[in-house]
């Protein structure tokens, strides 16, 4: 949600972690929880917006007054405003939170809260074609209502989500997860079935209200498998995993230090990388590497970083090549090494757009060309337009950055950059 950044950081402490914890079905799977049936499949490579080589901005825009819109960087460096609209003629949505592409479609969520002069989006969920853009499926916020979880003393058998939304992943058609303050729901787009997933919420107010523990950002796929940090309130810090077909968590690793979740990245072929962080500010970071296999930490590093990722969906850490990027909420960012562990100021945005005073998004990250992008604005509140709106691009495979492209009025309020290369791996 955009508003002032003031407020915001007044309500980070409530809202920045979210875990994962309790009831719904019993379904089971086939494989072995941690199993992937599709590691040797061969990549099949997209064109169109679907490029690998394409990288989408996913612009959140002013909400009261603008509707989301995409900005479209090709692969040979033309940049398309407002793509979606320009295929369907009309907003996918209002306030975007995310958006993830699988199997040639690209799914977006929105909080869809207004209709700027009188033009409402296509949906909280819009499923379009990945190639072309075009819509294929729409939902409205009440046409996703879940079973009411074992235990809740709601009093509707159907119980509504609720804003502000939070992330998306897909496994595939009839197994797309997302989040809001309650947990994490299970999708079923064949179906239209919604279930709320046991494990990734409490209930708090004596089961009157159902409140999310797991913090989904940069939630990321590995084989047919979902991960995500969780904790906060109603339990340790942990890492979670999500399967096809199950309404439940499919694994849980507690008892992880740090209070928030930063974000996660897969840093190996069955690896990945928990990052967690202290409170307001407190440079008492953790990084916990795990084999997916052995369900197991393999290290655990505590660095003198501030890594939180603020109020932003995006994860507040990116890795490409032997480092770790991340920008605290500032516009400085930090640079850090996995194997010396030193950190240093890597990259001041003031130095290439001296009027961006605000980040927009936490930094994204092209491991593949190591490309990092920053966006920051002169202005950050839920109805002001900026005057200057800057993406910057900067290649990092050296010992210092260098500047590759400025972006400037072609993008507004970005909530996350998404390199497309991504969804590939």
């Amino acid at each position: 949600m955009k508003i002032n950044k003031t407020i915001m950081m007044a309500c980070i402490a409530s809202f920045c972690t979210l875990s994962l914890v309790t009831g719904c079905s019993s379904d089971t799977i086939d494989e072995t929880p941690g199993d992937s049936d599709n590691s040797n499949d061969e990549t099949t490579y997209l064109d169109g917006y679907a490029h690998p080589d394409g990288v989408i901005i996913l612009n959140q825009g002013a909400r009261v007054s603008q509707n989301s819109t995409i900005t479209y960087i090709s692969p040979e460096g033309t940049i398309e405003e407002n793509s979606y609209k320009k295929v369907n003629g009309t907003a996918f949505g209002n306030e975007a939170q995310d958006l993830y592409m699988y199997n040639g479609k690209i799914y977006l969520i929105s909080n869809g809260i207004y209709s700027p002069n009188g033009e409402e989006g296509d949906g909280v969920l819009v499923i379009a074609d990945a190639v072309t853009l075009k819509r294929e499926k729409a939902y409205k916020m009440d046409e996703l209502k879940f079973h009411r979880p074992e235990g809740s003393l709601d009093p509707e058998e159907m119980m509504p989500i609720t804003t502000p939304l939070e992330n998306i992943a897909v496994l595939d058609e009839q197994n797309i997860f997302f989040s809001d303050e309650q947990g994490v729901f299970r999708f079923d787009s064949t179906t239209g079935d919604l279930n709320i997933i046991e494990g990734s919420f409490h209930f708090g107010n004596q089961g009157n209200t159902v409140e999310g523990v797991a913090s989904t950002r940069g939630i990321i796929r590995v084989g047919d498998h979902l991960y995500c940090g969780g904790g906060g309130f109603w339990e340790t810090t942990r890492l979670i995993e999500f399967s096809k077909g199950m309404n439940k968590v499919s694994r849980v690793l507690p008892d992880l230090k740090g209070d928030f979740i930063s974000g996660i990245c897969q840093t190996g072929e069955r690896e990945v990388m928990l990052a967690t962080c202290g409170r307001g500010g407190e440079k008492k970071s953790y990084l916990y590497f795990v084999d997916l296999d052995k369900w197991e930490i393999t290290k655990e590093k505590q660095i003198a970083e501030d890594i939180s990722a603020e109020f932003f969906n995006t994860p507040g850490i990116a890795v490409a090549g032997d480092y770790l990027y991340y920008a605290a909420g500032s516009t400085t960012v930090r640079r850090l090494s996995l194997s010396t562990w030193k950190a240093v100021d890597y990259i001041d945005t003031k130095q290439d757009a001296p009027d961006g005073e605000y980040l927009n998004c936490n930094v994204a990250v092209d491991p593949t060309n190591q490309y990092l992008y920053i966006a920051v604005s002169n202005a950050y509140s839920e109805s002001e337009i900026p005057t200057k709106n800057y993406l910057l691009i900067y290649d990092c495979s050296g010992e210092t950055s260098k500047l590759v492209k400025k972006i400037e009025n072609q993008t507004c309020y970005p909530i996350g950059v998404f390199p497309m290369r991504k969804f590939y791996n």
